[in-house]
């Protein structure tokens, strides 16, 4: 199948008569790298899942702090490439020439980035316990580096066949999936908020006089009548505490919030100052990044009805 690969003017490899092609499964990957990072892939130590969307913006979780700090700027990654790469894939159908050569370029060159980071998230996942959907998510990377790197060194040596065509996805639905994308951030931020609040209204305080589990939103033991405002103001100070902290991203050591280096392991502490600083700001700055790079956002199932209608055009739909 390797031995008769076709360069065609827009600079994709076909590699074989069917027209498929290297940016055709690279697209592919992408579109899937898109919906796995809003999948819940990840097992975490009470035995449920959650998706890496949740896991580098829900804070809550004191125990997972550590373990996640470090990477979330590389976990990010993981949707911001892929969303690069279909943009670049929509907008290498429509070119050729230079222009085309530099498109496929930066496709592979960011795919091979994304590739590597296979080596970073590896044991993240195993820590976590990742079910199937995560090691297929990793074995994705790494067809993604061995894929880009193989179509880099094949491009520049294969002469451009002017009849060569590559099988032709639809791009109204990869405008599609961008929209969808954007919106399933939403959902998921919504979801981790409404988690959030509904674990707060199930919230309990002990009596500091009879040790009784009393609703925090009473005022007086259930059980003896004493006044809980002492233990309230104790938990709250406690709370403060706690949030007055930063992670160090080298060690996992929890530091006061005015601390310059790690207590620990002597790391300066700026990067993760400003991690901290930027979290809420990439979970809006990613889901506007979804939506802005579809062009059309108003794609809609009756757009991918249209096209399957279109008598002229030999594209074949991503899914029905």
């Amino acid at each position: 199948m390797l031995k008769g690969i076709k360069r065609t003017k827009n600079n994709d490899l076909v590699i074989n008569d069917k027209g498929l092609s290297v940016l055709n499964i690279l697209c592919v990957i992408s579109v899937l790298s898109v919906l796995f990072f809003f999948i819940p892939t990840i097992k975490i130590y009470d035995g449920e899942s959650m998706s890496i969307f949740s896991m580098v913006t829900y804070r809550d979780y004191g125990y997972m702090l550590t373990d996640v700090s470090a990477l979330t700027s590389w976990l990010w990654f993981l949707l911001i490439y892929p969303i690069v790469n279909i943009v670049m894939w929509v907008l290498n159908k429509k070119s050729t020439d230079s222009k085309s050569y530099i498109y496929v370029h930066i496709i592979y060159m960011l795919n091979i980035s994304l590739g590597f980071l296979h080596f970073t998230t590896y044991n993240f996942i195993v820590r976590f316990s990742g079910n199937f959907f995560a090691f297929l998510c990793w074995f994705m990377l790494l067809a993604n580096l061995v894929i880009s790197i193989y179509a880099i060194l094949k491009t520049g040596r294969t002469a451009v066949d002017e009849n060569a065509t590559a099988l032709d996805l639809n791009v109204d639905y990869a405008k599609g999936i961008l929209n969808k994308a954007g919106n399933m951030a939403t959902n998921v931020a919504n979801n981790v908020s409404a988690a959030a609040s509904k674990a707060a209204a199930g919230k309990t305080v002990n009596c500091d006089k009879c040790g009784a589990a009393c609703p925090e939103t009473s005022a007086f033991c259930n059980n003896c009548g004493n006044s809980l405002d002492n233990v309230k103001k104790m938990m709250s100070e406690s709370k403060a505490t706690a949030s007055n902290t930063l992670v160090c991203e080298k060690c996992g050591n929890v530091c006061s919030e005015g601390a310059t280096f790690c207590t620990k392991c002597g790391n300066n502490l700026a990067d993760a100052r400003r991690v901290q600083a930027e979290a809420q700001n990439r979970i809006d700055e990613a889901a506007k990044l979804a939506r802005e790079m579809a062009t059309d956002n108003t794609a809609n199932e009756s757009t991918i009805k249209n096209s399957k209608d279109d008598t002229k055009s030999n594209g074949v739909l991503l899914s029905k």
